[in-house]
């Protein structure tokens, strides 16, 4: 039993709170309903007393006692509660419970049993006449929590039998390894005396798997049942497959991240833009308000890249192409990878239902050394893929393909007169669905991130001044006296002829023309 001085202190020395609390601990201590190892474990700022930080503070931030009692639902069933304001535990303990209330466990707990029931209704549950070996692949290094929880019941939640593991363990100093030999499981360990990066320790997998695939597989991986069935029959039943990634879902966060619980971690990437570093980069595909069974991502479909967290992957292939590139050190090489089966014309694919939680933020911690490394990758990634991605990403939008990118066309216009020209061309590239942004001042040079061509009607702009990506497109409308040095293209016309005939001889081709033309003479790969 706490001590009442203590119980002061914490109210601030206020003394009728303090016996309030007093009272309270009592009755709560004794309940089972709240739980010191999961409060202080889910909750980084209780210090001292758990149950003390409870009463004093934790229910009023909202706080959770335990995952069998969710205080946000008591007090919504129960606004009477809430408007006493009274500790809400306390009140189920002492009086709700007698006056037939009742409550429920944590949300937390809910909705997870909720998303696992729905997606069952989702699965195919393929039949196979043979069913092939896969190699799963996991790193580790210290995570003997993330195996825990990766593990249980890890046979039942696969609906697939054919399966050998491989773990790399990167110089654990906690009981991982002795964990793994612990398990009934068909499992190999690579015991290595330095933490290899992501890259080497998949690859010396690979070199040992005897699966016709693998399964690259992160420790931080939280499955639910029939995901490796999911992943298999996808990869099997789709001609020019190589790789199969699966829709991971954000576990429930206490604090920090909070909004993005249970909401889509990955469902398939797609490429952003962005000035610096210089030019692209991966996003996950879907927006992340999406509800997990969304018509969008209960079904399989083509993408670019899929993340190497959860990556089902022909062995041959992968060895043909050499595997993931090691010059990575924990960072786009996944990304990388897929790129390679692209540009081979191998298939990816996203399997909607192959369902997982991926408790990402527990495992990747910003320190000096991610910073550090992230340059790094990013600058072997945009060395080897800049122009491949900046060209596939213009003819992309060109067409509107939405594969690399489920963004429109920008193009912003430089001109000093706003005239009917003007008008007339950024109305039908808007009709093109393109985006069009104008600007006037000549002395505004920002153009911004998400330009990708810029077309200039008049050769006064200060081309050396402008804010943008280093891949922007420029184009001159020009006459005869226009200097075009600088520009990527310079398309012409008499000045003196009227919009409507500009608009009939299809300026808006010719400037189509023009640029395919500068993407495949000037992205050379």
């Amino acid at each position: 039993m706490v001590s009442f001085i203590r119980l002061l202190i914490s109210s601030r020395f206020d003394y009728k709170k303090s016996l309030r609390y007093h009272k309270y601990y009592s009755a709560i201590a004794g309940s089972g309903l709240f739980d010191e190892k999961f409060y202080t474990e889910t909750y980084d700022d209780v210090s001292g007393d758990p149950l003390t930080h409870y009463l004093g503070r934790g229910y009023l931030e909202g706080k959770l006692p335990s995952l069998d009692f969710d205080s946000d639902f008591y007090f919504t069933a129960y606004p009477d509660v809430r408007r006493q304001n009274i500790n809400p535990l306390y009140h189920y303990i002492v009086h709700g419970k007698n006056e037939g209330k009742f409550t429920q466990q944590a949300f937390s707990i809910r909705r997870r049993e909720e998303i696992q029931e729905t997606n069952q209704a989702f699965l195919s549950n393929y039949k196979f006449d043979d069913e092939p070996l896969v190699s799963i692949i996991i790193l580790n290094r210290d995570g003997i929590d993330h195996l825990k929880r990766l593990f249980t019941d890890f046979d039942n939640k696969t609906n697939y039998s054919n399966y050998e593991i491989i773990v790399v363990d990167n110089d654990s100093k906690d009981d991982s390894v002795s964990y793994l030999k612990s398990l009934d499981l068909p499992i190999k360990i690579i015991e290595n005396d330095v933490n290899v990066s992501f890259s080497k320790g998949n690859n010396d997998a690979a070199k040992i798997a005897n699966g016709k695939y693998l399964l690259l597989l992160n420790n931080d991986i939280e499955p639910t049942y029939g995901w490796l069935n999911e992943l298999v029959g996808t990869i099997l039943y789709n001609d020019d497959a190589a790789a199969v990634g699966a829709k991971l879902v954000f576990p429930f966060y206490y604090n920090a991240n909070r909004e993005v619980s249970f909401k889509i971690q990955h469902s398939g990437d797609i490429f952003a833009e962005r000035m610096n570093p210089c030019c692209l980069y991966a996003i996950n595909k879907s927006n992340s308000k999406l509800d997990v069974f969304d018509n969008s991502l209960t079904k399989n479909n083509h993408c670019v890249a899929v993340t190497g967290a959860v990556m089902l992957v022909d062995r041959e292939i992968y060895m043909d192409l050499g595997g993931l590139d090691e010059d990575y050190i924990y960072g786009l090489e996944d990304v990388d990878f897929c790129l390679k089966l692209y540009k081979n014309k191998h298939k990816v694919l996203f399997a909607g239902n192959a369902l997982l939680f991926h408790h990402e933020s527990s495992t990747r911690v910003k320190s000096k050394n991610y910073f550090k490394n992230d340059k790094h990758n990013y600058s072997v990634f945009w060395k080897r893929w800049g122009q491949f991605l900046s060209k596939h990403l213009l003819l992309d939008k060109i067409h509107s393909k939405k594969f690399f990118t489920e963004k429109n066309l920008k193009i912003t216009i430089i001109s000093d007169v706003n005239n009917e020209l003007i008008h007339d061309i950024s109305k039908k590239f808007n009709d093109m669905n393109y985006t069009v942004e104008i600007i006037s001042d000549l002395n505004n040079n920002y153009i911004g991130n998400s330009c990708d061509v810029l077309i200039s009607f008049t050769d006064k702009y200060d081309l050396n001044r402008i804010i943008s990506r280093d891949d922007l497109v420029k184009i001159i409308v020009n006459d005869d006296n226009s200097d075009t040095s600088d520009y990527d293209l310079s398309l012409s016309f008499n000045k003196d002829v009227s919009a409507d005939i500009i608009i009939e001889n299809d300026f808006t081709q010719d400037f189509l023309k023009g640029l395919e033309e500068i993407i495949t003479d000037s992205y050379e790969f």
